[in-house]
């Protein structure tokens, strides 16, 4: 009973008008800038920072921003999904991808953990009712891709079913594709274990995210666009970034 209170109170945040802009799209209606067809190449990154850094040390230049604002142009309306296995790296890429292209960011998990009451009533939806989960998750995608200018941090249900999975193709997925050792740190952290003092929890977290990962990582892979995450300088991460989104902003305008 507890667990259907807590769907549809979800459930009912996503679909209130207050929540989110009135405009909508239709599940079979992507946005005019997509309208013509797929025409987005896929792209596969590697170099990027570590979730040890901090946002702040992450922002790009403002040159960066105003170059980016002007190569964007008429495709701004256009959302952006990030998908992949949840973690402080994932959430960082996914802000400073915003802040580059001045898009709002959301982060998915985290409203439904404010409106749930908690991670732990959230990690309870998921594991309790699977499908009033997956209900939510689309009801959201729905809602928040209406907003247009849009960086979503999406959580693992955006990708479990094909509702789900259609609803992303309304604009541009990536995959922020971390090490698994990267989540299970953060995942310990969250919970005020460290790896090092206490191995057996670092293992069974490996074993969870390594499940999870192998059961996603196909529907992960259909993302336009695969962001490899690895521990690097932060100079040569930040500059193959800033190179990159300039190009593929510039590139979805001539497609």
């Amino acid at each position: 009973m507890a667990m259907r209170a807590a769907t549809a109170a979800a459930t009912g945040f996503f679909s209130s008008p207050s929540s989110v802009s009135p405009r909508r799209f239709s599940s079979s209606s992507p946005p005019a800038s997509l309208s013509a067809g797929r025409c987005i190449r896929r792209h596969r990154l590697r170099a990027f920072p570590s979730s040890e850094l901090p946002l702040e040390e992450l922002n790009p230049s403002v040159d960066l921003l105003r170059k980016t604002a002007e190569a964007v142009g008429d495709f701004r309306k256009t959302p952006i999904y990030i998908v992949g296995t949840d973690c402080t790296a994932k959430r960082n890429i996914g802000k400073l991808l915003a802040n580059s292209i001045i898009y709002r960011y959301l982060c998915s998990e985290e409203l439904l953990v404010d409106v749930l009451g908690g991670k732990d009533a959230l990690r309870a939806l998921k594991e309790s009712d699977e499908k009033g989960y997956l209900e939510v998750e689309t009801e959201g995608l729905k809602q928040l891709t209406s907003m247009g200018s849009l960086v979503l941090c999406c959580g693992d249900g955006a990708v479990m079913n094909s509702t789900n999975l259609g609803l992303l193709r309304h604009g541009v997925s990536i995959w922020i594709d971390v090490p698994l050792e990267m989540a299970a740190n953060d995942m310990l952290k969250s919970t005020g274990t460290q790896a090092t003092t206490d191995p057996d929890s670092f293992s069974q977290a490996m074993s969870k995210l390594r499940q999870q990962y192998d059961d996603l990582k196909e529907r992960y892979g259909i993302s336009d666009i695969t962001v490899s995450v690895q521990s690097e300088l932060l100079l040569t991460c930040l500059n193959t970034f800033q190179k990159w989104l300039l190009s593929w902003a510039t590139a979805v305008l001539t497609l």
